[in-house]
């Protein structure tokens, strides 16, 4: 009786396929070969679809927690937006969002304050990194919601739009992040105004742009923008997208491919695009001293890992993290948590906070 007991017991320990097949292990006499393997299919078939069914249901459960963990953030951090003049009397939008620390986003293009921070794809991150720092994001000149009559773009007015900004948000000291053609601008604003910047975060950024050889596709992206960016066609759609989305899911094209529409008109995106060749921020860089956390994926194909590890090199008070995937933009990965979380430490890691 004992030993029954303990046979129940062990079994009931077992998950549904094992005591199934224990049973038939037993039972052996009763079935044939075939019989037992026809038994066995369809329990494990049967058992398969219950799994499949349990692990569908668990997924949509992540899912809707998430959307209401995003609903719940949203609902409790909401961006202000505000607008501010340039020198030349044209209106650039910036936003503040959370309270803390200044953390302020420097990035000239390819930038909408509405639609970043409202997309089930961009705005998760934004608003996280909201609930932790004061968060200033802009649209530079020409974008998004700032003033669209802009013909003038260059290393220049993009660190004038970033000072304008900066001066409206009341800032005094903060961490400043550039992405992109950014990570050029804030370089040189760090370096102008080094007692105003406690830290400096650099995502996929370079000194000097890459060589044309080294990304032959941009060329011929850069030619179709004034007549296909922002537009239906499909072609053109695919080739910046794979050139910036390589890992991109649906939800991302989709989203950068609107991104186009809304950030810029065809004329400002081309000669900003254009614009980007000035830049050279290598007779500055070793003079900045602010303490700088270089981030850049491995697979980058529109500013390529060396450009990265280059700039790193340059900043005297830096490290450099490579992260897997091939992405250009920061939001468009599985591994935004770990971004932030690589952001926490690194401002947390210094006393140099302020004000």
């Amino acid at each position: 009786m004992g030993a029954r007991h303990h046979l129940i017991r062990t079994t009931e320990q077992m998950n549904p396929v094992a005591q199934i097949l224990n049973w038939i292990a037993e039972h052996e006499a009763i079935f044939s070969g075939i019989a037992a393997a026809i038994v066995i299919a369809t329990v494990i078939g049967a058992l398969s679809s219950r799994t499949l069914g349990l692990l569908r249901s668990r997924n949509q459960k992540k899912n809707n927690i998430a959307a209401s963990n995003l609903q719940q953030t949203t609902q409790t951090i909401r961006q202000e937006i505000r607008y501010c003049r340039l020198p030349n009397g044209n209106k650039v939008a910036w936003s503040s969002a959370g309270n803390g620390y200044p953390l302020i986003r420097s990035l000239g293009w390819f930038t909408n304050l509405e639609m970043e921070w409202n997309s089930p794809v961009s705005a998760p991150f934004w608003q996280q990194l909201a609930s932790r720092y004061r968060l200033i994001r802009y649209d530079g000149r020409g974008m998004g919601l700032s003033d669209r009559d802009v013909q003038e773009f260059s290393p220049e007015t993009r660190l004038e739009d970033l000072e304008v900004v900066i001066e409206a948000s009341g800032a005094e000291k903060f961490a400043l992040m550039g992405m992109s053609e950014g990570g050029s601008t804030a370089i040189k604003y760090a370096h102008k105004y080094p007692e105003r910047v406690s830290h400096l975060i650099i995502w996929g950024s370079f000194l000097v742009p890459p060589d044309p050889e080294e990304v032959p596709q941009f060329g011929p992206i850069a030619r179709l923008m004034p007549e296909h960016w922002g537009g239906e066609s499909a072609a053109f759609h695919q080739m910046f997208t794979a050139m910036f989305l390589p890992d991109g899911n649906a939800a991302q094209n989709k989203l950068f491919n609107e991104m186009q529409r809304t950030s810029a008109a065809p004329d400002t995106a081309f000669l900003f695009t254009k614009s980007i060749r000035a830049i050279d921020v290598r007779d500055i860089a070793n003079q900045v001293r602010v303490p700088a956390l270089v981030i850049h994926r491995k697979g980058d194909l529109v500013i390529p890992v060396k450009y990265g590890q280059n700039l790193a090199a340059q900043l005297r008070n830096s490290r450099i993290v490579l992260l897997d995937g091939s992405n250009h933009w920061m939001v468009a990965q599985d591994d935004t948590d770990y971004i932030i979380s690589l952001i926490d430490e690194f401002l947390s890691n210094s006393d140099s906070q302020s004000g």
